[in-house]
């Protein structure tokens, strides 16, 4: 029998990262701006009269000469070089002076990083922010990306920014661009030097850590006006606050572990058998990478993980098991698995849903299911109950029918089903006809455990649907217990209600971005919660 490596939470969380301390190169030497180049607003590129950014004792010290009596302007000091994949460490402390137009505000300054138009003080880039109690937070500056906001605004720190939350701790998944300001997460700076380190891996994902705490999570940069935000130059920026940086250093990194999702759903009802999930992870790179689990986050307790070994050899691929518990009642859980070493390794989230008991008032709502499946959607509401009555609700879409949007087959993926157990059917019907072509059925929990209240729920007798239609346009059926539901509200049905299914656009799913994606949930009784069977349709388009 194989034998595999547990983790518990218990026994292996812990609330600062493991780095990496091989290979770096010093991009400040210590003495003097070699490599550097400062950019005052509203001066040509390369000129400083007034000497704001000067070296100092080993540091690139920031007005250090300069009379606090005086108005002055920003500006930046940028690397010549870019770079894509990297952990770059480096120290900053705050000096006594502050100046006008920032006299009365907070100190504040920022590192920036994918950094284009080095003749800008505020580049397209992202920024790590540098700000007394706010050091970490995250900024895009006319890019754009994910990242994670509270779910409770209300419940968060005080401080700059959007009220923001790591997916460990209960983050739910928003797109941000051209200024947005992720933070209000707790403080982590403090008086003297202070130590920054961001892992950045191409446009894939970052990490922002301050004095070893993680504040911020990002993935899937992009350019506003298109395209993948891959790589840049690194700058420092100085904002009418006397500060210094030092020992500024940087670390090259090879591609790192791949898991083949970012994100794992998990579902149990208490007392009751559970499905487990399964990450497969590749190496690759020609050299072994350590691949040793730990579980971080809110819920930790929650989740247990294990696998075959504690390191990937060059191009294999190992997988880890991953099992959930409910130990606080009927909520979504967050936390993270660590897959190795932060700069070299994975990362995944792990979101559980937890189940009192079976069915009615204890299954969760569409807008918490959606959450625990990564989807940055608005669904009409967060109670169980939705509105039945109006053609669309949230983000949803009055979409009747669809089309093949590519050459591939159209992909059908149960994502969610809290319905009653037995055997449930899912189909097709052509536009203009009546006649139901079924594709496949939901599991009968009799077969499969918690078939049937359940995130991820598994097909009856197949693994996967994927299926080529005509040119005809189509709508989706589901065929339950009580009546068959359509996606077409002007289909005749027994059902009671106006609308028996919602459509939404998908974007993201557990991690991954998506192109003419949908999902599509189901009502087959009156109550509107649109969660007895939630598909994600792949590779169509709303029909003309």
């Amino acid at each position: 029998m194989e034998s595999r490596l547990l983790v518990s939470a218990l026994s292996l969380a812990f609330s600062s990262v493991t780095l990496a301390e091989a290979e770096w190169q010093n991009l400040f030497n210590g003495k003097d701006l070699t490599d550097w180049t400062v950019t005052v607003d509203t001066l040509p590129i390369g000129q400083d009269p007034e000497r704001f950014v000067q070296v100092r004792d080993g540091s690139i010290h920031m007005y250090a000469d300069t009379d606090p009596s005086k108005t002055v302007t920003f500006g930046i000091v940028t690397h010549k070089d870019s770079f894509s994949r990297f952990h770059l460490a480096l120290e900053y402390r705050w000096m006594e002076k502050k100046f006008a137009p920032r006299k009365d505000a907070l100190r504040d300054a920022g590192l920036l990083y994918h950094t284009s138009s080095p003749e800008k003080i505020w580049p397209p880039s992202v920024e790590y922010q540098i700000q007394e109690g706010d050091s970490g937070d995250l900024i895009f500056i006319g890019e754009a990306g994910f990242s994670w906001a509270h779910p409770q605004p209300d419940l968060a720190p005080p401080g700059q920014g959007d009220a923001s939350l790591l997916p460990e701790n209960g983050g739910i998944l928003r797109k941000g661009g051209n200024y947005t300001y992720f933070g209000r997460f707790p403080e982590h700076d403090h008086a003297g030097w202070n130590r920054v380190d961001v892992i950045v891996h191409a446009d894939e994902r970052a990490e922002h850590i301050l004095n070893g705490h993680t504040r911020v999570r990002l993935q899937q940069m992009q350019h506003l006006t298109g395209g993948a935000l891959k790589e840049g130059k690194i700058a420092l920026q100085f904002e009418a606050a006397e500060v210094q940086y030092r020992n500024i250093r940087i670390r090259e990194l090879d591609a790192p572990l791949s898991p083949d999702k970012t994100l794992l759903s998990l579902s149990a009802v208490k007392d009751k058998p559970a499905r487990s999930g399964t990450i497969r992870v590749k190496n690759p790179l020609d050299r072994p990478l350590q691949a040793d689990l730990s579980i971080i986050g809110k819920d930790a307790a929650a989740f247990s993980a294990s696998s075959s070994a504690v390191s990937v050899a060059p191009g294999e691929t190992i997988e880890v098991d991953v099992h959930f518990r409910p130990t606080r009642g009927a909520d979504r859980y967050s936390a993270g698995l660590r897959i190795g070493q932060a700069d070299t390794g994975a990362f995944v989230i792990l979101q559980g849903l937890g189940l009192a008991a079976f069915e009615g008032k204890n299954e969760p709502a569409l807008q918490t299911i959606v959450h625990a499946l990564g989807i940055p959607l608005d669904v009409g509401g967060s109670k169980l109950e939705l509105d039945t009555k109006a053609k669309t609700i949230g983000q949803s879409i009055a979409v009747p029918y669809f089309q093949r949007a590519g050459e591939a087959p159209v992909k059908v993926t149960p994502v969610a089903r809290f319905s009653p157990p037995g055997l449930e059917y899912f189909g097709i019907v052509k536009k203009g006809s009546t006649e139901l072509k079924e594709l496949a059925a939901l599991a009968e929990s009799k077969e499969v455990a918690d078939a049937h209240q359940c995130l991820m729920p598994p097909w009856n007798k197949i693994s996967n649907l994927e299926f080529t239609p005509g040119e005809e346009a189509f709508a989706f059926y589901f065929k339950a217990h009580q009546y068959t539901s359509f996606t077409d509200p002007e289909l005749p049905t027994e059902a009671k209600i106006d609308h028996t299914a919602r459509v939404y656009p998908v974007t993201q799913f557990q991690g991954r971005e998506m192109k003419d994606a949908w999902l599509v949930g189901f009502e087959e009784a009156a109550n509107g919660d649109y969660q007895d069977a939630l598909f994600l349709i792949e590779n169509v388009k709303p029909a003309p």
